[in-house]
């Protein structure tokens, strides 16, 4: 098995992190009657999916010895372009930034231009269709 990297690593205890603040933030979100899921029934989700996937990270590199093997300056962008997400998301709104996000990573991950583009187009319209008009978020 090959060595953990200390960025998986902090990856994963970020998760884990996430994952246990979203799920205990969502418990003061308001329940619905007649047991019909609320507010809290997403973050909730996600919170589970996090914490377990970071479990499953950290489970999976427990014997390894983690070291640093570059690749570390894409991990401070995309950390900078994280906490500046509220500020995107309050001047473009959510599906345009959730586009301009999925761009970037793939740009990231080496996807050509072209296909960052379409990525981020794909994304934006995605985003629009299910999380604006079918649930009704606003953004």
């Amino acid at each position: 098995m090959d060595a953990m990297r200390v960025w998986e690593r902090a990856a994963a205890l970020l998760a884990v992190a996430l994952g246990g603040l979203a799920l205990l933030l969502s418990r003061s979100l308001p329940q619905m009657e007649g047991g019909y899921p609320g507010p809290a029934l997403f973050p909730s989700i996600l919170g589970v999916v996090l914490l377990l996937s970071g479990l499953g990270l950290l489970w999976q590199g427990r014997r390894a010895r983690a070291r640093l093997q570059g690749g570390e300056g894409l991990v401070l962008l995309a950390l900078l372009g994280l906490a500046l997400a509220p500020w995107l998301l309050g001047r473009l709104g959510l599906s345009p930034t959730a586009g301009l996000y999925a761009a970037a990573g793939a740009l990231m991950l080496g996807a050509r231009p072209g296909v960052a583009l379409l990525t981020g187009g794909v994304v934006v319209l995605l985003v629009y269709l299910f999380f604006q008009r079918f649930l009704g978020v606003q953004g």
